[in-house]
């Protein structure tokens, strides 16, 4: 057991005893070829490495900085996204302007919804009444026809009696013959009434014959 301990120590002894070279890493030097940055990510990039490392990033200061087309797009987007102070100024007066008109037209509309709200009300109720009263109309000439129908029948009218309903049919355009008829000389009542009235008024303001050579003086004679 103790062969083996001392061979092993005896390697150790011998190893130790050959020199050992340190290892140093060689320093970073500066290449005079700059690698392209062609767009904005590796600019960034190479901005950020440029601030950490300095000259030793190999990155071309100058080629850094935007070109001219990249700066007109900038300035183009703080010009939309980021307006001038002035600009944002006129911006809020416009804005305020433009609620301060809709506010104003608000008011005028509730205004005028307002002031006409009594008539709509009014009309309202007299179309309302007005309906009720066709109701009452069209009920009443029901029951008048459901009762000439039971008096030719000699008695009330069923529902599914099909000699009633011929019987009600019948006489619901009797009833509206009638009712034309009836509005038809209303008209030609109304319209003669017109012409007598419009000949009478033409007649009153028609000179009277003969009436021109009234108060005349007749000519002397020789």
């Amino acid at each position: 057991m103790a062969a083996p301990t001392l061979r092993g120590l005896a390697l150790g002894l011998a190893r130790a005893a050959v020199p050992v070279r340190p290892y140093r890493a060689a320093p970073l030097q500066p290449r005079e070829v700059s690698r392209p940055l062609p767009g904005a990510e590796e600019r960034r990039a190479a901005a950020r490495r440029f601030g950490r490392l300095g000259e030793a990033a190999v990155v071309a200061a100058e080629r850094l900085w935007p070109s001219p087309e990249e700066l007109r797009e900038r300035e183009a987007e703080e010009r939309e996204w980021e307006p001038a102070l002035r600009d944002r100024e006129a911006e809020l007066e416009r804005r305020e302007r433009e609620e301060a008109r809709r506010r104003e037209e608000r008011q005028q509309l509730v205004a005028r919804s307002l002031a006409a709200m009594p008539a709509a009300v009014a009309a309202w109720r007299q179309e309302r009444a007005e309906a009720r009263e066709r109701r009452l109309r069209e009920a009443a000439r029901r029951q008048r026809l459901l009762a000439e129908a039971g008096a030719r029948l000699g008695g009330l009218p069923r529902a599914g009696d099909p000699r009633a309903q011929a019987l009600l049919q019948e006489l619901e355009r009797d009833e509206r013959r009638r009712e034309k008829r009836q509005r038809r000389q209303e008209r030609e009542e109304a319209a003669r009434s017109a012409l007598a009235a419009a000949e009478a008024a033409a007649a009153s303001q028609r000179p009277p014959p003969g009436g021109s050579g009234m108060g005349e003086t007749p000519p002397e004679r020789s």
